[in-house]
């Protein structure tokens, strides 16, 4: 059999590399001529994106309506919800970009085109305008049926809302956030949980931009640690909505919630305090390790995962403030040295610029010497038997009232055997703070504030607390 060369090797050796050179160009040219034709490719519409107020989607029977109020967007139907605007802005952009490469009256596209009146929609309106966009089925190379049913044609076009709105979900239009106003103008948290024969209860109340701790014992609470729960609840997302219209929750073991998580705050927006609670299911209903829960408020049911859970479910010692005062140096005036019966032994009074230090005796003796009442500054002033304060030991003072963080704590009143000495603390705001002092069998320093929890600090701790330790000669 007569085998016959390829035309190639009729070609001279010398010419092939031109020749491949043409091919690349001819290619480059036709490749630039099919971009130049789908850039000339139509807009659907003129939509003024930064201008939408109100968005509705239909799709598969189901009808969700977005409305933008004030800076922000929520869901209005079928129930109110807040919205995820980075999620809105995406779908609008890509309604306002959409583009229909070849353009027919609506009644002349093929069935295959799926633009019936069963076909995902959206309407998008804002001041004076509309515009209404029906999504069809994909389209070869890429594209995919699209259609104004306002002015009623249509055509294949650009495939970015087939992707968000058919092979999407609307509902990814809806804020995953557990809680919508968790953060700084919270003012109330209670968590509670069942587990079996114990019950779990943690209530969180802030006064006066303080926050105790009122169960499950009553105690200064953490400021930050409060307010990182808060900020970590904030941003805790569900994974993903299951049913919006549940009509059994006991599939979903929310019948009788196995715990809920209630937020007070105060809504700035519209001047009144809410109340959001978070309602999650038993560990059976979604499987190990996750849990179904839904807003008390709306009756969309949602899936959430364990990491979840284990932010909205700390132990109640999380929030009890581990420092023996909880607050800033710069907010102590004075501080008065008392012995474990509480008699006063001597008074360390801040001044302008340095502290000042007086024996409780010598103290007694200037006021006694004053015909006049005086004020503490004038009568630190005007006595001689007040000297400048040890400053490094003041110092030293300070920072262990304020800074020192306790090792352990303890549900029980320090034993009085165990009572070394008190204290009592004056801040700039009037308020006073007394401090009971004690030490175990083990030189532990156990410091109480009036309430049920005793805070253990180690006996290594540098806790200034003798009278003779501030004066001026020792230094």
């Amino acid at each position: 059999m007569e085998i016959k060369e390829a035309p190639m090797r009729f070609i001279p050796q010398f010419l092939k590399p031109w020749l491949v050179a043409l091919l690349a160009i001819m290619l480059g040219w036709f490749l630039r001529a099919s971009s130049s034709n789908t850039s000339q490719a139509q807009l659907v519409f003129d939509i003024p994106v930064d201008l939408v107020s109100h968005i509705e989607l239909q799709k598969a029977g189901r009808t969700l309506v977005f409305d933008r109020i004030g800076d922000a967007w929520q869901q209005t139907q079928p129930y109110v919800q807040s919205a995820n605007p980075v999620a809105i802005r995406k779908m609008v952009v890509a309604m306002a970009e959409a583009r229909l490469l070849q353009v027919s009256p609506l009644s002349q596209l093929p069935a295959r085109s799926g633009l019936d009146d069963s076909a995902p929609n959206i309407k998008v309106t804002w001041p004076n305008g509309s515009a209404t966009l029906r999504v069809g089925k994909s389209h070869p190379a890429g594209l995919a049926w699209l259609a104004d049913i306002q002015k009623n044609i249509g055509g294949p076009g650009s495939s970015e809302m087939h992707r968000l709105l058919v092979d999407g979900d609307p509902v990814q239009l809806r804020s995953a956030r557990l809680f919508d106003r968790s953060g700084a103008e919270s003012d109330r948290v209670i968590v509670q949980a069942n587990s079996g024969t114990k019950r779990l209860e943690i209530v969180l109340q802030k006064k006066d931009g303080r926050w105790s701790l009122i169960e499950p014992i009553e105690a200064r609470a953490d400021n930050i640690a409060v307010a990182d729960f808060l900020e970590a609840v904030a941003r805790l997302e569900h994974d993903g909505f299951v049913d919006d219209s549940p009509q059994d929750l006991s599939l979903f073991g929310l019948t009788q919630p196995a715990a809920t998580i209630t937020i007070r705050s105060f809504d700035i927006s519209k001047g009144v305090v809410t109340e959001e609670i978070l309602e999650i299911g038993g560990d059976s209903a979604a499987g190990p390790g996750g849990r179904f829960g839904k807003r008390r408020d709306r009756p969309g049911v949602f899936q959430l995962e364990k990491r979840s859970l284990s932010t909205l479910f700390p132990p109640s010692a999380a929030f009890i403030d581990a420092t023996m005062l909880g607050v800033d140096p710069a907010e102590i005036k004075s501080i008065a040295l008392q012995n474990a019966s509480g008699e006063p032994t001597a008074q360390l009074i801040r001044g302008v610029t340095q502290w000042q230090f007086t024996l409780a005796s010598q103290s007694a003796s200037a006021q006694a010497s004053n015909t006049q009442p005086v004020t503490t500054e004038v009568a630190i002033s005007k006595s001689e038997n007040i000297q400048p304060a040890n400053m490094q030991r003041v110092r030293d003072l300070l920072q262990t009232l304020c800074a020192a963080r306790a090792t352990d704590l303890a549900t029980e009143t320090i034993p009085q055997n165990m009572v070394v000495a008190k204290m009592l603390v004056t801040l700039s705001s009037g308020a006073t703070i007394q401090l009971v002092v004690g030490k175990d069998s083990q030189g532990r320093w156990l410091i109480g504030d009036g309430g049920n929890v005793t805070r253990v600090y180690p006996a290594t701790l540098a806790f200034p607390i003798m009278p003779a330790l501030f004066g001026s000669s020792n230094r």
